[in-house]
Order: structure tokens, then sequence, then C-alpha cells
């Protein structure tokens, strides 16, 4: 893998302004972001992040690896280690909701990652 694919994997890095300090964070390091009232959750393999924003914004600017599983949550694909029809389990254990209207398209979506990134199905 050259270095601009992996660039494109992992997507352009982010910058979050909070009231007390600004982080760049590497997509790749986002397990998901979640939506409340008009901030943003971020939370990362090792930290939280809260910051005024819009969960919108946040979308336009992530990678395909992000999927939009409710008004209120934005899941990094890479950390799903199950899912049923109505909650998506990440690999440090939390669980987000997933909304019975696009549990098909998730399904599709999670499954054309998964094979993109090499994935064995049995």
């Amino acid at each position: 893998m050259e270095i601009n694919e992996q660039k494109e994997q992992r997507g352009k890095p982010i910058f979050i302004k909070t009231r007390t300090r600004n982080v760049t964070l590497e997509q790749s390091d986002i397990l998901y972001i979640e939506s409340r009232a008009k901030k943003v959750v971020i939370h990362t393999k090792k930290d939280t992040i809260e910051a005024y924003a819009a969960i919108s914004e946040l979308e336009k600017q992530m990678t395909d690896s992000f999927y939009r599983c409710h008004r209120g949550y934005l899941v990094n694909l890479a950390f799903i280690t199950e899912y049923s029809n109505s909650s998506i389990m990440l690999n440090n254990g939390e669980s987000i909701i997933l909304v019975r209207e696009k549990y098909s398209e998730f399904v599709k979506i999670y499954t054309q990652y998964l094979k993109g990134q090499g994935a064995i199905f049995v």
C-alpha cells in the first residue's frame, strides 16, 4: 500500500476546538461521534472530547469508514464487533443505537466495508 492510499483510508485529520484545549485527531482513532444538543461528543480510543459542532458537518468530512446509524450517532465501521436489528456493539463494549429504517442499508454498507478489508465470511 502506498503512502497516498494509507492517507486516503485514514482520512484527513480533524481539528477540534474545545473550551480548554485544541485537539487534532486521526479519523482512524475515532470510535464514534455522538450528538448532544448543540455539542458533539467524540469518543476515541483513549479519550472523550466535547465540542460545539454539528454532527452533520463532521459527517461530511469523514471517510467512508463512518456510517450514520441514527440521527445522533456516527459510527466508525472499523470498531464494530457485532450488530443486531436495533444496536451496534463496538470493540470497547459500548452499544450504539441502530434505527430500524437504516438496518438494511447498514448491513449492505458494513458488508462492503468488510469485503474491502479482506474479511473472511463463513
